[in-house]
């Protein structure tokens, strides 16, 4: 391959998840369209189809179970032709998700507490991984020659399992039955079965590795929003697609949960919204601005489109050349950079986890939080990054940080507490934000807690002598005679009404601690110009950002390094992402006048 995953920059993926009985795989094999495509767009790899959800292969597998009659072998023909382009080809895999499988062996299954069997989800304690998973991969490193695989269906597939499997492991590691969903130790059999994954993701990487080391592997969704820990598993490389819709958000979010994860990564764009049973192929401007998204944090880049059982949309290959051009002309400032700490958003692993009944996801109280005070934090005009729990007790230099900020939580690491505290003992300043924050650091934040509303619930925020609307929980709080107050809110949008302290701030040691006394989260449902001002405005209080802008529309911010260079890198929020209404859109307002402040030497 002309470059391995960890240097590849820019990618397209193409699947179409065989049904069960598909027999037409084939009959569409177009050499002469692949070949104009791998010609004209110049990716550095691609992910072609080899096995969806529905388990069957689309290629003749003699590993498993291929579709029937197939009329050609589309896997031969995409490897021969990325082979003469020199284009790395990587497969695209469903793992955990196999209806086939378990159609052949039942016994394989999943099974909930009542032991009724999945007709979907494997069990990872099961012997799918040894008898299924890897010999087909195995088969396609070495008998295909392909570069590596994206294992789709993975960690967000994957259930709390009671299978025959599952009890006994269990029963060999604790001697006793596995508890249930309505049992107080619940949680127990929650991170038994996450082990599980991890264990059955490193066996099988460690097996496929040991036969074919040249094979690069990630498990899709591992080591990201979905699952916020320490990279332990030998995965090669971090992954995931997108949301297909509101997609320049959700890759703001996704791009920083993996960005400090030290391992190679990109994000995928969906090609393509949906909505209303349509499929709506998305215009050039609007896949450049889902792109600058991603690699505006150093990362890579890939796209997808559904693959026409052996061709693809030939109609669209001149406007996904244009898209590759446009990432090419950013690559080697972009490519590989890293932040420069400037704000850091906390990522509680322990927060995550907290009374999730699955087993991993990106949904929840939690991540809505984490990922408006993001956005409102961007959106105010600051270069941020997420920081994990890992990371800030294992790798990251705090001190480096101008603020750090928790969104709303109800627990926290006894650990990663003291970490922030340490911070700001020696200097630095960190905003707590929202209704239950406030009660795990109140012993910090220097007030009284008199009252409030835990439940959401409208309330105006008032800044410039102006007031606009969030639905959130509050607290009443009582300052101190050391602690000052920054901001108001009123329960209604009139200023005759009794007013609420917004935010106090208070010296700790040589820091500040600033708390807010609702759930800056909200932003995210609820975006107005005020709340975007009011957080701009306690940010300046406590921290002058090395670089920053002023302008009338709405742009993004990332202060990076690479290569020894400082990058200061702008993205263009307006337009019709995030309007559900739009499936496509063709112009993206350009931004004029853009006033940017650089603190020299940054």
């Amino acid at each position: 391959m002309s470059r391995r995953r960890e240097d590849a920059f820019f990618g397209m993926h193409f699947d179409f998840h065989a049904g069960i009985n598909q027999e037409n795989i084939g009959e569409n094999c177009d050499p002469k369209t692949i070949d104009r495509l791998l010609r004209e767009v110049k990716p550095d790899y691609i992910q072609c189809d080899t096995k969806g959800h529905m388990g069957s292969t689309s290629y003749p597998t003699k590993a498993g179970y291929p579709a029937p009659n197939m009329k050609g072998d589309i896997l031969r023909m995409w490897r021969d032709l990325t082979a003469a382009h020199d284009v790395a080809l990587f497969a695209h895999h469903s793992g955990v998700w196999d209806n086939n499988a378990i159609l052949h062996n039942p016994d394989w299954a999943a099974c909930d507490k009542n032991n009724q069997k999945s007709e979907q989800k494997i069990s990872v304690f099961g012997p799918y991984a040894d008898e299924l998973l890897i010999p087909q991969l195995i088969e396609m490193a070495n008998d295909y020659r392909l570069d590596g695989v994206w294992v789709d269906g993975e960690c967000w597939a994957v259930i709390a399992d009671y299978s025959h499997w599952a009890q006994d492991a269990y029963l060999r590691k604790y001697n006793a039955n596995p508890p249930g969903p309505s049992d107080d130790d619940f949680d127990t059999y929650l991170n038994f079965c996450r082990d599980g994954f991890r264990d059955y993701v490193t066996h099988y990487v460690n097996a496929v590795h040991s036969a074919a080391p040249h094979f690069q592997i990630t498990s899709n969704w591992m080591y990201t929003s979905f699952m916020p820990e320490d990279p332990a598993a030998p995965i090669d490389f971090i992954s995931g697609d997108y949301s297909p819709n509101d997609s320049v958000n959700s890759a703001r979010f996704e791009g920083r949960c993996i960005a400090g994860q030290s391992k190679p990564w990109d994000l995928m764009a969906w090609g393509f919204s949906i909505g209303n049973g349509l499929r709506c192929v998305k215009e050039y401007e609007q896949l450049c601005q889902e792109a600058a998204a991603v690699i505006m944090l150093g990362g890579g880049f890939q796209f997808y489109n559904k693959q026409l059982i052996g061709t693809v949309q030939e109609w669209a290959i001149p406007m996904w050349a244009e898209l590759a051009a446009f990432c090419r002309e950013r690559e080697t400032i972009c490519h590989k950079a890293e932040f420069i700490p400037q704000v850091g958003v906390i990522y509680s692993e322990k927060a995550h986890y907290n009374n999730k009944k699955s087993l991993f996801s990106n949904s929840g109280k939690y991540i809505d939080e984490l990922k408006g005070t993001l956005l409102s934090i961007l959106d105010a005009g600051y270069s941020a990054e997420i920081l994990m729990t890992h990371r800030i007790l294992h790798d990251s230099n705090l001190n480096d940080y101008g603020i750090l900020i928790v969104s709303d939580m109800n627990t926290i690491e006894a650990d990663l507490r003291s970490a922030l505290l340490d911070y700001v003992n020696q200097g630095g300043n960190l905003i707590v934000s929202g209704y239950d924050s406030a009660q795990l650091f109140l012993p910090y934040l220097d007030i009284d807690i008199i009252g409030g509303n835990d439940n959401p619930t409208p309330i105006y925020i008032e800044h410039e002598n102006k007031m606009a609307p969030v639905i959130s929980p509050y607290r009443e709080i009582k300052l101190h005679s050391a602690n000052r107050s920054f901001g108001k809110f009123y329960l209604t949008d009139d200023i005759l009404g009794n007013s609420f302290t917004a935010s106090s701030i208070t010296n700790y040691g040589k820091g500040r601690i600033a708390g807010i006394y609702y759930d800056i989260g909200s932003y995210m449902k609820t975006k107005t110009t005020v709340v975007r001002r009011f957080i701009k405005g306690l940010l300046n209080e406590l921290f002058i950002p090395r670089v920053s802008f002023n302008c009338a529309e709405t742009i993004e911010i990332s202060l990076m390094k690479n290569n020894g260079k400082i990058c200061i890198n702008l993205l263009n929020l307006e337009g019709k992402h995030s309007n559900s209404v739009y499936k496509s859109f063709d112009r993206v307002p350009p931004v004029y006048d853009i006033d940017i402040s650089i603190k020299h030497p940054v």
